[in-house]
């Protein structure tokens, strides 16, 4: 049985010295790992270690990361300058051209004529609406009220001339609207 035992030991002693073996062999390769990682030689033939190259590096792009924020800061304000520039330009062009807002498309000329329609109705609940903006330009709206219905017609009007034949109070409502009478809208059919 001590024969076993020897054995059994000298096979031990033996996986142990292999063990060793492989495990000097992969120390080795870390120290010339570690030997190449702590020294680096630079393009300029200056050795340092990896720890200094790390530091420099963080500190020159810690470094151009303020000069890109300072540049783009700089390309804001500049844009911004401009922009404003051209708005200025832009928006006093388009005042030249265009009539401000107040004065495109606002009806300013206002007038209503209120008459009979027909010779068996009383109390002028007939009417024609004029409704135009400065260029006289717009709209004259007639309702004519009969004993049983009541009709609306809508004639457009451009440059204080219908678009269609406008009736003698059509035509009194957009003489008068043009006329801009401030006496008040309400005029009645010249007789």
């Amino acid at each position: 049985m001590s024969t076993y035992v020897a054995v059994f030991a000298m096979v031990l002693a033996y996986v142990a010295l292999v063990g060793a073996y492989f495990a000097l062999r992969t120390l080795a390769k870390v120290r010339r790992s570690t030997a190449v990682l702590a020294r680096t030689t630079s393009a300029d033939g200056t050795v340092r270690s990896l720890a200094d190259a790390t530091e420099r590096q963080a500190t020159e792009t810690a470094l151009l990361g303020e000069q890109v924020a300072d540049l783009r800061a700089w390309v804001e304000q500049r844009w911004a300058e401009a922009e404003s520039a051209n708005s200025a330009a832009v928006a006093a062009a388009v005042a030249a051209v265009r009539p401000s807002d107040d004065e495109v498309g606002a009806l300013r000329n206002i007038a209503l004529v209120r008459y009979d329609a027909f010779s068996d109705m009383s109390g002028r609940m007939s009417f024609s609406l004029a409704l135009l903006d400065r260029g006289s330009d717009g709209v004259v709206i007639s309702a004519i009220a009969g004993r049983s219905d009541t009709r609306v017609y809508a004639k457009g009007v451009a440059g204080g001339r219908g678009e269609h034949e406008l009736s003698p109070e059509e035509q009194q409502a957009v003489a008068s609207a043009m006329n801009e009478r401030r006496a008040g809208i309400l005029q009645r059919k010249a007789g």
